[in-house]
């Protein structure tokens, strides 16, 4: 009974978003007003932007990070204008979002959001948020990183180990490790059923069974035999056709008691205690890297975990339908991804999408380019349409 109530909650949760979603009706005169979509000029005119956006006074903001607060003062400063911001997770967002839709309610501006797979299957073709793109920094962009949606940043959610107690190197080398039983109960993350982001990993794993079929061979030096639970899963799960190496990991993993925390904060702190013998791993934000400090906490990423020691998404800014001020709106978003406004993020593990931006980063931080991270990308179309046959497998799975 718990495992079903604990679908429902979240599937409740998700529904919601969904639904919602789909009921938001884009409005022509507010499309010719603001410049979007059809309506976007050839040319923009950045003198009339901003005087019509210091006409406008303020910009309002939801934001998947707590640092837009960062931006407040040097925003006001530049341009007279204030940011009202909202750390509000992306899942929320867009619930949060569609809900005032449907109430008539117009009060956001921009969304600073990493959830992908609903932008781009729900809230982008209904026409919820748009695509703003600053011609300033076509030319700094991969064509992929300004359509279907203008991406800010490159995030990931990592394996960390204690660089203090493990200077060497990681104390694993394979995904597979998490499922041995000196790893039982000692590895940290979010628990998928709560937190969106950790459910797109583990999606993410199981989207790419063919690679940890084979990290398991050369981890164990033999072919995978799949357990009889997964067997009866799958045959119970109507949107699995076999069991695959990625289902046994999760079955595995599961089943070695990994701990479950809300903070990704506290669960980088965790994994980092240079004051304990025996630290755990832990499965957090890529950019709590910022948060070593000497003689308190030491973490690092375990680059060489095989298959890959993540999974990234992007993390986006666009402009809320309806937004009641939408050259402030554009404005910010120009600012967030200039070099002064991108600050708060100019942090180790957040990549600049901006290649200019990123060369400075590689430099500072002497971390590795982006593109050579073994790190998985989000599939947002299959996280989408297999959100539900995921979690129904994930607590079939469970102990």
């Amino acid at each position: 009974m718990k495992k079903i109530n604990s679908l429902n909650v979240f599937a409740l949760t998700l529904g919601i978003a969904f639904m919602s979603i789909g009921s938001a009706q884009a409005d022509e005169a507010w499309q010719k007003k603001a410049g979007v979509g059809i309506y976007a000029p050839a040319n923009q005119d950045w003198d009339a932007i901003e005087a019509s956006a210091r006409k406008e006074g303020q910009v309002v903001i939801y934001s998947v990070s707590s640092r837009i607060a960062k931006l407040v003062d040097g925003f006001k400063e530049k341009y007279g204008i204030d940011i009202i911001g909202y750390d509000i997770s992306s899942d929320l967002q867009l619930e949060k979002l569609s809900r005032e839709h449907r109430a008539g309610v117009y009060s956001v501006d921009v969304l600073f959001n990493s959830e992908s797979s609903i932008l781009l299957n729900e809230a982008l073709p209904k026409k919820l948020v748009w695509n703003f793109i600053p011609d300033s920094v076509v030319s700094d962009l991969d064509s992929g990183e300004m359509n279907p949606l203008l991406i800010q940043r490159h995030s990931s959610r990592i394996v960390y180990y204690n660089t203090a107690v493990h200077p060497d190197g990681a104390p694993i080398d394979s995904l597979w490790d998490m499922t041995r039983d000196e790893w039982k109960g000692r590895t940290l993350l979010p628990s998928p059923l709560e937190d969106s982001l950790s459910a797109n990993f583990i999606q993410t794993i199981l989207n790419n069974s063919d690679e940890m079929a084979a990290a398991y061979k050369r981890e164990f030096g033999k072919d995978i035999i799949f357990s009889e639970d997964v067997i009866e899963a799958v045959e119970e799960n109507v949107t699995v056709d076999s069991p695959t190496a990625s289902m046994e990991w999760l079955y595995r993993f599961l089943h070695n008691e990994p701990v479950f925390q809300g903070s990704t904060t506290k669960i980088f702190k965790n994994v980092g205690d240079v004051t304990q013998e025996k630290p755990p791993i832990g499965i957090t934000t890529f950019s709590k890297l910022r948060k070593n400090k000497d003689g308190v906490y030491s973490s690092g990423p375990a680059y060489d975990l095989d298959p890959a020691f993540g999974v990234t998404y992007p993390t986006a800014l666009m402009i809320a339908d309806m937004a009641p001020h939408p050259n402030a709106a554009k404005l910010l978003i120009r600012y967030m991804m200039e070099e002064d406004g991108f600050k708060p993020w100019n942090e180790p593990g957040d990549y600049a999408a901006r290649a200019s931006l990123e060369t400075k980063q590689l430099a500072k931080f002497d971390l590795p380019a982006f593109g050579d991270l073994a790190l998985w990308p989000v599939d947002p179309e299959e996280i989408y349409y297999s959100k539900f046959g995921f979690l129904a497998l994930y607590l079939a799975l469970m102990p």
